[in-house]
């Protein structure tokens, strides 16, 4: 995840200046140049990336009752993830005790967004795709089942099918997703008709490629492509990332927000956060206020995330297992805010 360089974002906004063709132009683009303002976070937007799987955390029930209770939240993102733990080889049944877990710890006043990605070792061989296909198998494996599970889950809002596409790992790989927006595309027009046939009342989410903002144009184009390729029949919910500030590239002509903009679907980020644990309130206030200004079909944030297991200086966690730095100045402020 990149970090933001002033001194690139000022060769930008030059370059916006120069390509501005009336007022409103240039001062939207000066305004980014004299940096983007702090602003009070909309808590009823905000929602948290919560896995629950370090029990050094407590256990699920507790933490999604502490994102609740204690930092006033709404709604988590939770992960089924396909390791060959849960399925260790074509055809066996499939191990969802640990899904079964969180869903039973989820409380009431909490909704979840279930995303589904990963490859157990065995996908590795074609000869164990169906019909050729990895990612007809992908469907038929996982997620057709998962979706037949908690379909009628209370707690279950949606389904969002995959993570990052276009990212240069195995998993995708396998699948011939990274390089290819329309078989993306094509693994979610399938995965939406098993979604609006075994659980119409349930949201299809797509994937949220990479940083949107970050690689630029490249993650962005990737979207364009899953536009192109019809993306937006065959789901509910366009997802984002968003790390990082690179606040040009959402006002740039021809950049996020005009892309955004020409979608019909409402806006989820479904990851978003900083490092270190006295970084994230100020990018929570200055870059979610400044998106949802420039996005207004933006309607949920996720941020990325409730616990990680890494030293305060660089978690993204809002929780993180040192003794004398435990919490983000963004808990706090949750924390607070929810208390008062």
């Amino acid at each position: 995840m990149l970090r933001f360089l002033p001194c690139s974002l000022l060769l930008v906004i030059t370059s916006l200046l120069t390509s501005a063709c009336n007022t409103s132009d240039l001062k939207e683009a000066a305004n980014v140049a004299d940096g983007v303002p702090r602003k009070t976070i909309d808590t009823d937007t905000l929602g948290m990336n919560a896995f629950a799987n370090d029990a050094r955390f407590g256990s699920p029930s507790s933490q999604f009752q502490e994102v609740s209770s204690t930092l006033g939240l709404r709604f988590v993102r939770i992960l089924v993830r396909w390791d060959s733990l849960v399925q260790p080889s074509k055809g066996s049944a499939l191990n969802l005790s640990f899904a079964d877990t969180l869903l039973a710890s989820i409380p009431a006043d909490l909704d979840a967004l279930i995303v589904m990605t990963g490859t157990p070792t065995w996908m590795s061989n074609p000869a164990n795709w169906s019909a050729g296909d990895p990612r007809a198998t992908f469907v038929e494996e996982l997620l057709s089942p998962v979706v037949a599970r908690y379909g009628n889950h209370p707690r279950v809002i949606g389904f969002q099918v995959w993570n990052e596409p276009n990212q240069d790992n195995t998993e995708n790989q396998i699948l011939g997703l990274t390089n290819s927006a329309a078989l993306y595309v094509d693994m979610l027009k399938r995965s939406s008709e098993v979604i609006r046939a075994q659980a119409p009342s349930k949201l299809v989410v797509g994937a949220a490629t990479t940083a949107i903002n970050q690689n630029y144009p490249t993650s962005l184009n990737y979207n364009r492509a899953m536009q192109d390729a019809g993306a937006q029949s065959h789901a509910d919910i366009w997802a984002i990332h968003y790390y990082g500030r690179q606040f040009e590239n959402v006002i740039r002509p021809g950049g996020i927000a005009d892309f955004t903009g020409g979608l019909s679907l409402p806006i989820w980020i479904t990851e978003s956060g900083a490092q270190g644990i006295n970084q994230q309130l100020a990018y929570g206030e200055q870059v979610w206020p400044f998106l949802r200004e420039k996005i207004p079909t933006i309607q949920r944030i996720y941020v990325y995330q409730f616990t990680e297991a890494t030293p305060p200086d660089s978690t993204y966690g809002l929780k993180n297992l040192s003794a004398d730095l435990p919490v983000s100045d963004l808990y706090v402020w949750l924390r607070d805010r929810a208390n008062n």
